[in-house]
């Protein structure tokens, strides 16, 4: 007689590794509650969540997730990593991420743990690895030349293409070293880049020099294990427009994936120094000791923002009616064209924080008027919010950044490979 097991291929993997999980030796339709619980996932920080799915067993007392959907459960429809992005999330936090010195990049892993029940009685267990970043990743932390970061790098042998990390208005160098890590897990050296509220950093994004972003990007070209004629640049919502300020400044960028990302340069702060009462909106960026020309908006804006996401409301419209406003759009637009490289953009239709979507369309529109040489490609993903990142990790937080878990999931799923496939035709 069979006993009930849990399988799961492969058991270890990579983060954006899916897996196949399949239960056997049940009674022929009985029905099963499988529980996912994680404690540890999150590098440099904590994560604790859980998710659960009941199943109906075959008539051989068999369930396949990726065949069969549950009957209730955190998710609904078949969909084989439904347990992982689904988890309900109980605690989330970064230790130190604003101290490049007390920041850890561990663990290097996490286990997820399937219990499977059958009248609220376990009857079979399994773990899975979920690995963050692979053993033979090395990471070095970066103080050099005035950078903050860190540097995830395999031994190649040969020098390989390289990815300059940028992480949004979260600050610190806590979540832009996940995708260095990954990136680096897939042979791209990384640097994540902290650009404020790290170490001696500026506290606020007030006029961040470009200069800053364009050491690192020299930085990298002197690396070993990279290839100093190809450098890309990653980033995230805010990371994003600075990601496209600094490649339209810099040639050595030779492509560009703006996930989130804005047109234009945009507010930073509306105080001349932190804590002042005294309402001065800065630019984001600034080149050459001048602070770049930005969408600014009226003091009153910027306290209704301020309340709105105190209140965990959208601020999506305050974005678009400054810019809609701005008498001097043209000036504060990206010089997209003058990038040197191809370009990647994601954008959501749902998003929370600002309209990227409808950034990324006009961006499109000025590379097409402007004959732009190099390949670009726009995906948009609908109803689906701000947080578009790697997939298989809980998207259920959606408050503040829009969309559904289900689709976030899936944008997440589908741009992480989109974005993997784009480094390798950019730089085969």
């Amino acid at each position: 007689m069979m006993h009930p097991q849990i399988d799961v291929s492969p058991a270890t993997a990579l983060l954006d590794v899916p897996v196949h999980i399949t239960l056997s030796g049940f009674m022929p339709h009985q029905l099963i509650t499988l529980h996912a619980t994680m404690t540890n996932g999150l590098p440099g920080g904590e994560m604790s969540a859980s998710s659960h799915a009941i199943f109906q067993a075959d008539e051989n007392g068999f369930v396949d997730l990726v065949s069969q959907a549950p009957l209730f459960g955190t998710y609904e429809g078949i969909d084989p990593m439904g347990l992982f992005w689904s988890m309900n999330v109980q605690t989330l936090r970064y230790y130190s991420s604003y101290s490049l010195e007390d920041f850890q990049f561990t663990p290097r892993s996490t286990e997820i743990h399937l219990t499977a029940e059958v009248k609220q009685k376990p009857v079979a267990k399994a773990v899975v690895k979920r690995i963050f970043v692979s053993r033979d990743v090395s990471i070095q932390k970066v103080r050099e030349d005035g950078l903050v970061g860190l540097f995830f790098s395999k031994p190649h042998l040969e020098p390989r293409p390289a990815v300059l990390v940028l992480g949004g208005s979260e600050g610190g160098i806590g979540s832009c070293s996940q995708f260095a890590a990954l990136f680096a897990s897939h042979g791209y050296p990384a640097l994540a880049l902290a650009y404020f509220q790290c170490d001696d950093l500026p506290t606020d994004i007030q006029q961040i020099p470009i200069e800053y972003v364009q050491r690192a990007v020299q930085w990298l070209k002197r690396q070993s294990t990279v290839h100093p004629g190809q450098i890309a640049v990653f980033g995230r919502s805010k990371g994003a427009e600075l990601a496209l300020v600094t490649a339209s400044l810099e040639p050595d960028i030779r492509a560009v994936i703006a996930s989130s990302p804005s047109s234009t340069v945009n507010i930073g702060t509306d105080r001349a120094f932190t804590d002042a009462e005294t309402f001065s909106p800065q630019s984001s960026w600034s080149f050459r000791g001048e602070p770049l020309p930005f969408v600014t908006w009226t003091e009153a804006q910027c306290q209704e923002s301020r309340e709105r996401l105190d209140a965990g409301r959208r601020i999506d419209q305050i974005h678009k009616a400054a810019w809609r406003a701005c008498e001097w759009l043209e000036d504060a637009e990206i010089p997209v064209e003058k990038i040197n490289g191809p370009i990647l953009l994601l954008s959501a239709d749902d998003d929370h924080w600002w309209p990227a979507a409808e950034h990324c369309e006009r961006m499109v529109e000025r590379l097409k008027a402007n004959q732009f040489a190099h390949p670009v490609v726009h995906l948009r993903y609908a109803d689906t919010g701000h947080s578009i990142r790697f997939p298989y990790i809980p998207t259920t937080r959606t408050q503040l950044n829009g969309g559904t878990p289900k689709n976030n999931a899936h944008a997440s799923e589908h741009s992480w490979q989109e974005v993997l496939g784009f480094l390798e035709r950019s730089f085969s």
